[in-house]
């Protein structure tokens, strides 16, 4: 059987998710669908908005046939770490065939070309990066100059969120010597329009209007069969979940932790550690702290990421280890469909790393490092449930009391 690999957030699930799921599954002519999806936490360095659970649920009644998660310590890092992270558990589960994203460009060959020249940076490429940050360009508009400078390639092709994570994903392939075959497919809409007036809304505007409390408009550019889920979530009080909610607990840590102990953090660079920790004496709103740190030099989802690194105590040294570990500690189950389950029989049988559907059974399967991952997991689950509207759900241990999502 021919299996198809997506890697993504669904943060929700929305048409054009749908729109690239079902076209990719027919052009990889694939008989399923497995799902890589973020956690608690989003690689834009946000909580996501629904649970990890209400979202496998929406993928599983959307073509998903298997969903597994993320971790957080690739789910919520750069690009280049999250799409490596991912692409190294859908090549260790042993049973995908297929990497497809969506992409601005939709043009795979392209995008390969690009990848190839970013994988095997030339001295000259660095030299003029090092340039272009010297003058204060961010890195990502830095490289985007280099990459036309010393190609053909378009640089509009680094400018766009999803081409980015393509590239990325196309790197990882290659790093990893994968068998997975690459496929893109052309988003529809705009991933940054923050408009709900096309057919195609991004995710940014339908949560954007779930914020405003604007959630029957919302609720349009979301499939029909998602609703009830969506809606419950809403109604009870488990959703939507924003940052806002978290900065006591951020303030709590940054009035903890030493300008040492900031430099260790991932992403942390050149002095940005003393910007945050001043910004603790005058920003009480996640707004507030935002404008106050971020420069020029850096983007705002940098700076999220970074914040949310402080909050779980993420370093970057523990990113890059796990990076480089000879497998993953382990791939874990959210969900999968009922009537194919057969698809976990295969991913149990091939995976070359242990397979978790049940986490209380974790410290008979899993190595020191597996613990220490699903440790920080846990940490991240507990941190999103703390900014659920509703303070009766915030229970901890929800990894642990929460049954696999089987549709």
């Amino acid at each position: 059987m021919k299996t198809l690999g997506i890697i993504t957030e669904y943060n929700p699930f929305h048409q054009g998710h749908a729109y690239i799921l079902e076209r990719a599954k027919r052009k990889a002519d694939a008989d399923r669908v497995v799902v890589i999806m973020s956690g608690s936490f989003v690689q834009r360095g946000e909580p996501a908005i629904f649970d990890k659970w209400t979202r496998t649920a929406a993928a599983l009644k959307n073509g998903a046939d298997l969903v597994l998660e993320l971790p957080v310590l690739f789910a919520a890092a750069n690009a280049e770490a999250f799409a490596r992270g991912a692409v190294r558990l859908l090549t260790e589960s042993g049973i995908v065939d297929t990497l497809a994203f969506g992409s601005e460009s939709g043009n795979l060959q392209e995008l390969q070309e690009a990848a190839k020249i970013l994988a095997n940076e030339t001295e000259e490429f660095q030299r003029l990066l090092k340039e272009l940050l010297g003058e204060g360009l961010s890195y990502p508009a830095a490289r985007a100059k280099v990459l036309e400078t010393l190609s053909q390639i378009n640089s509009d092709i680094l400018s766009k969120p999803n081409d980015i994570l393509g590239l990325e994903y196309l790197k990882a392939l290659d790093y990893y010597s994968s068998p997975i075959l690459p496929l893109t497919i052309r988003r529809k809409g705009d991933y940054n329009s923050l408009s709900l007036s096309n057919g195609y809304a991004s995710a940014s505007a339908v949560r954007k209007a779930l914020t405003e409390e604007n959630s029957t408009e919302a609720m349009l550019h979301l499939p029909e069969n998602t609703h009830d889920l969506y809606n419950k979530a809403l109604s009870i009080g488990t959703a939507p979940v924003f940052w806002d909610a978290l900065m006591p607990a951020l303030h709590y840590k940054l009035r903890t932790t030493s300008i040492e102990e900031l430099k260790e953090i991932a992403e942390v660079t050149e002095g940005l550690e003393n910007r945050i920790l001043h910004s603790i004496d005058s920003c009480y709103s996640f707004e507030e702290m935002m404008d106050f740190i971020k420069t020029k030099r850096y983007t705002r989802t940098k700076i999220q990421r970074i914040l949310l690194h402080i909050l779980l105590d993420i370093k970057e040294s523990e990113v890059s280890y796990f990076l480089n570990l000879p497998k993953m500690p382990y791939v874990r189950v959210l969900g999968f469909q009922k009537d194919h389950s057969d698809i976990l029989a295969d991913l149990t049988e091939q995976a070359k790393c242990p397979v978790l559907t049940n986490l209380k059974k974790a410290p008979a399967l899993l190595n020191e490092d597996g613990l220490a991952m699903l440790a920080l997991e846990k940490t991240a689950t507990d941190l999103h449930a703390l900014a659920y509207p509703n303070p009766i759900y915030r229970a901890p241990n929800q990894d642990f009391t929460k049954p696999l999502v089987i549709l």
